[in-house]
């Protein structure tokens, strides 16, 4: 099980390039803040047409929604998704190409809160 204290340290690993941002962090141990983070780290990655590492970082959030404790789960499902829903939801050629991407419970959640009827 993946603990919001190890997000930071799982994401750094896994994306070298993300560290420096991370590193400009104030409330590091805060999951939501790391997790924004991710997000817009991935967000500019997607919009600099840089989809292998999007790639990437769907994965590692599909792994932290499988494998974390519920604060890491809501914190995939609540913000990275959020953050990512106005790409996903423009149906343009990126949105597409993202929602490809996105597998299991990550693809799964995203179809839950976009087909919810509020009803």
């Amino acid at each position: 099980m993946i603990h919001e204290s190890q997000v930071p340290d799982l994401l750094g690993k896994q994306i070298p390039a993300i560290n420096p941002e991370l590193e400009k962090l104030a409330g590091l141990g805060n999951v939501y803040k790391t997790v924004q983070c991710f997000a817009d780290f991935t967000r500019n990655l997607a919009g600099a047409g840089n989809l292998p590492a999007v790639k990437s970082c769907i994965g590692i959030a599909e792994e932290m929604l499988e494998k974390g404790n519920n604060t890491v789960k809501n914190a995939i499902e609540n913000v990275f998704l959020y953050t990512l829903s106005p790409i996903l939801d423009m149906g343009d050629e990126i949105g597409i190409k993202l929602k490809a991407m996105m597998k299991g419970a990550l693809l799964k959640e995203y179809n839950r809160q976009t087909n919810h009827g509020g009803i």
